[in-house]
């Protein structure tokens, strides 16, 4: 396996062990925020790093896209300071009949301003929706194409 493949799949097996290990806390302490920043962030870099040497269909750009903007806006923006967001669980008040939503990290909203394009796909295919499945959408996507 090359190395750019393992270090995506290897982040992403350990952000997917801190989400669900954040998860099952009831509460989110600020050092499990900075982990899961980093782990989300790691992965996601990771998964630039494999789709930069891999060329993929026109299809699937744009859901890459969106990975590239959350990628730029980590790396250029000073406004972004969360790029996730836990939803779900138990609040208050409640209502009747009683649903619980599952408890679930998600990209937050990130609007730096940078490459409308990429912003748009962003919009689109990331924010708001779960961390773990997007991911392992694109890296499903990425592990078709060899380098």
């Amino acid at each position: 396996m090359n190395n750019f493949l393992y270090a995506m799949t290897e982040s992403f097996g350990r952000m997917q062990e801190k989400i669900h290990m954040v998860l099952e806390k009831p509460t989110c302490t600020e050092k499990d925020k900075n982990e899961l920043f980093l782990h989300v962030g790691n992965c996601v870099h990771s998964i630039l790093d494999y789709a930069e040497r891999v060329k993929v269909d026109e299809e699937e750009k744009r859901l890459l896209s969106a990975f590239r903007y959350i990628n730029n806006s980590l790396k250029h923006s000073e406004k972004v300071v969360e790029i996730t967001e836990q939803q779900g669980g138990f609040s208050f008040p409640t209502s009747f009949p009683l649903t619980i939503p599952r408890r679930e990290v998600v990209w937050s909203v990130v609007d730096n301003g940078y490459i409308e394009n990429q912003r748009r796909n962003y919009k689109k295919f990331l924010a708001g929706k779960n961390v773990i499945e997007t991911c392992e959408e694109i890296i499903k996507i990425l592990e078709k194409y060899h380098f």
